[in-house]
């Protein structure tokens, strides 16, 4: 019957060829057919819901359900028409977990984007927090030259932007932004109006940026700035100096070092970043500090313009006079968390690691824990490994998570200016700091995203080997030392005083002025 009927249907067989053939082209396309995009969309939902470490708090505050938000990108994949429309659909999907830690990036064989470079506008932009449910914009900063009209001045507020309100504009960036708390989200589409970047869908920016602006004498203007070369511009801030009577007298990768012109017993950290040079930087400061007798200074550190990295509470062990608990962590125990406690455990310490009061630089204390407590949760089947000192790099395993003060350490009252730029481990320095009751905090949250691991993963579509994006998870929790979760929920500063219109010019300034007042009062 078989043979008769292709026989018969000779057309039909042809046919059926064709079609074959053409699935099977197109399996080898990175686009591939709306069925396999259908079909990778629920393998990355599946993933997703094995994998993330989810934030209930953070779920809360925002008021939005992952899963379910996901799930609203699907026809959007699915009927991608182009590589470039398929890329940025599955940004968006990712985006909606809302964790600025969590990307979609471009892999070999996979899906092709055009390159684009990243230009920007002669302007910097700042958010206006006083009223955090309906945030506007304004200049901050700005390039006359460049800019072409020198009615441009900081501070004057956007009204418009490309033809869209501020709330327009807002619901249509948002999607586009990694974040993980409100005013992380409303610095970053503050930072990113006037770029064009190349993480963004092309097509929704122009050949120019076109603003309606509002002066503070409320007279009203049109502008349309060309885009650039961000090296070319020379944009000059509206606030032109931060910390008007001190002079800096270290600089250093993670940190600046300022004294005050006046002679006071203050000491004022610029702090910038928590990469691998704070070891020596902190060596550094503390030798400055013996040298010049600064140990028993009021301490001031401005965290507003760092960002993340690692061994925060190291440097918190030099800069504080009593015990402290740091802060914790677990992984969510899946095929995402498996190649790393599996690797761990097969790891040999570090025979080389440098003797350091706070650090486990050998790796030991994790990579027994991998071998003993994780191993035996994954063969468990638990849900997550239990909580354990944050990567096992200050205390091991069984520790309570108290660290104690270094040998060298100041010893005088602490205030912290924080602000929604960075978060990360920056969140975490300020969660030790507070929960600790170690310091006066006073400004804005932090940006309000950390964990413990990412795990990332080539995607295929299902079935085939063609390679499309590589996707990230967030697969672990970082625990503040009161215990909550930090993913979403940073501290929040004792004294709240957020960024405005009118308070850019001398931000800086005013919260210094205060803290040193808050600190001056607990020493008097």
């Amino acid at each position: 019957m078989k043979r008769a009927h292709l026989v018969v249907r000779p057309v039909f067989l042809a046919t059926s060829l064709s079609l074959l053939m053409a699935t099977t082209l197109a399996a080898q396309t990175a686009l591939g057919t709306a069925e396999q995009r259908n079909a990778l969309v629920d393998h990355i939902l599946e993933l997703t819901a094995a994998r993330e470490a989810w934030s209930p708090v953070k779920e809360a505050n925002m008021r939005y359900s992952p899963m379910a938000d996901m799930e609203a990108i699907r026809a959007e994949v699915v009927g991608a028409s182009t590589e470039a429309q398929l890329f940025f659909a599955l940004v968006k999907l990712s985006n909606v977990r809302r964790d600025s830690h969590l990307s979609v990036s471009a892999v070999e064989g996979g899906l092709r984007v055009p390159a684009q470079p990243v230009l920007r506008a002669p302007i910097s932009v700042l958010a206006d927090f006083s009223d955090i449910d309906a945030p506007s914009f304004f200049i901050s900063g700005v390039d006359a030259v460049a800019a072409g009209d020198s009615r441009i001045e900081p501070g004057d507020l956007i009204l418009t932007i490309n033809g869209s309100s501020t709330p327009e504009h807002i619901a249509i960036f948002r999607e586009w932004i990694r974040y993980s708390s409100i005013r992380s989200l409303h610095w970053k589409l503050a930072q990113s109006l006037p770029i064009r970047p190349s993480d963004t869908p092309p097509w929704l920016y122009g050949e120019r940026l076109d603003l309606e602006l509002e002066k503070e004498s409320g007279e009203r203007y049109s502008v349309s700035l060309p885009y650039v070369d961000g090296d070319e511009l020379d944009i000059v801030e509206g606030e032109l100096v931060l910390y008007p009577g001190f002079t800096t007298v270290m600089e250093r990768f993670n940190f600046n070092v300022l004294r005050p012109d006046d002679g006071r017993k203050v000491v004022l950290l610029q702090w910038l970043d928590f990469e691998f040079e704070l070891i020596q930087d902190v060596v550094d400061l503390m030798d400055y500090a013996q040298k010049e007798g600064l140990l028993e200074h009021m301490l001031v550190i401005d965290v507003t313009d760092s960002s993340g990295g690692s061994r925060g509470a190291y440097a918190i062990q030099r800069l504080v006079d009593r015990p402290f608990r740091t802060t914790f962590g677990n992984i969510r125990l899946s095929s995402g968390a498996e190649p790393f406690i599996t690797r761990w455990a097969a790891a040999e310490d570090r025979s080389d690691a440098p003797d350091i009061f706070g650090l486990n630089e050998s790796g030991s204390w994790l990579h027994e824990w991998a071998r003993t407590d994780a191993i035996q949760a994954l063969e468990r089947g638990d849900d997550y490994t239990a909580p354990v000192p944050f990567k096992l790099a200050h205390l091991p395993k069984d520790s309570d998570g108290v660290l104690q003060p270094a040998p060298v350490h100041f010893s005088g009252p602490i205030a912290i200016i924080g602000g929604p730029r960075g978060g990360s481990h920056l969140d975490q320095f300020m969660a030790m700091f507070a929960d600790n009751n170690l310091a006066f905090t006073i400004g804005m949250p932090t940006g309000g995203y950390s964990n413990t691991w990412e795990a990332s993963e080539v995607l295929t579509f299902p079935g085939t080997d063609q390679p499309v994006v590589e996707f990230m998870w967030n697969i672990g929790h970082t625990l503040r030392p009161n215990g909550e979760i930090l993913e979403g929920n940073p501290v929040m500063p004792e004294v709240y005083v957020p960024l405005t219109r009118e308070n850019f010019r001398t931000y800086h300034r005013d919260l210094l002025t205060a803290a040193l007042d808050r600190l001056a009062r607990s020493v008097s």
